[in-house]
């Protein structure tokens, strides 16, 4: 039943889109949108989704996927879920569309794929008066560096370990400034986009005990990936016309900008 309800809006939005609707005014009212279940996973942090009190959330996530689906008709709503079940349920039902990069899934033709909406760029955070400036991989050799635990950083994984780079975990973005602030590291990975946020909304951080590198560690692009075998292959067709259009007009960076 779930596929079937799915399948007859996809229906009316494909004619619609390719401009075989109704003139206004022969129609009764609009159909209700469809809900677009997003899976929110535990590192899905600010500014990329910010809970609300109506449970809607909003956030880099939330509003480029509205602003995506929402003249498709979908209504998009988010749900919460620990990672692995929330994979699961996008691979087989439960939820129907998750946000991030390719290159951090494994196997990821498994899955249908949008094209990109944003950057996404892992940097390295220092003590405001360390001179180092990262000069690739090798570079860290002998360098406690720290990352949040469980995150794949693609371009150090294999200088981990014993004659490379030392890692050292942590499970949030503060407890890594934490541990470079008390010289336990001497270096951390962050996410760009998410560390100026804090910077800029979060008291207490004190941003200029450190400083940021500008030369990227890593980079990827978040797309929207939704499940093979439940028919969505022409919703990313249209999705992907409404990134170029976002693009195109504008309003894709508008969004970007206000989380920036």
């Amino acid at each position: 039943m779930r596929l079937l309800l799915k399948i007859l809006p996809l229906s009316l939005i494909l004619l619609l889109a390719e401009g075989a609707g109704a003139m206004p005014g022969q129609a009764g009212e609009a159909p209700a949108p469809v809900k677009l279940v997003m899976f929110i996973a535990h590192a899905d942090v600010p500014p990329y989704y910010l809970e609300t009190a109506d449970g809607q959330g909003r956030g880099i996530l939330m509003d480029v996927l509205r602003a995506v689906a929402g003249p498709l008709g979908y209504e998009a709503v988010p749900r919460r879920l620990p990672d692995k079940r929330g994979w699961h349920m996008l691979e087989y039902g439960g939820v129907d569309v998750y946000a991030t990069a390719r290159e951090w899934i494994p196997e990821p033709d498994r899955f249908l794929w949008t094209g990109t909406f944003m950057p996404n760029e892992d940097v390295l955070l220092y003590r405001a008066g360390s001179a180092f400036a990262y000069d690739g991989p090798e570079s860290l050799h002998g360098m406690r560096v720290a990352g949040i635990k469980g995150f794949v950083y693609p371009a150090l994984e294999s200088h981990f370990g014993p004659g490379g780079i030392i890692r050292l975990d942590t499970t949030t973005p503060e407890a890594l400034l934490e541990l470079l602030a008390l010289g336990r590291a001497d270096a951390v990975l962050v996410n760009r986009t998410e560390i100026l946020w804090m910077f800029r909304n979060r008291e207490g951080l004190e941003p200029h005990r450190f400083r940021m590198d500008e030369t990227p560690v890593g980079r990827a692009h978040y797309r929207f990936v939704f499940p093979k075998g439940r028919g969505w292959e022409p919703v990313i067709d249209l999705f992907n016309r409404r990134l170029r259009e976002m693009k195109r007009d504008g309003s894709l960076k508008a969004i970007l900008d206000r989380y920036r």
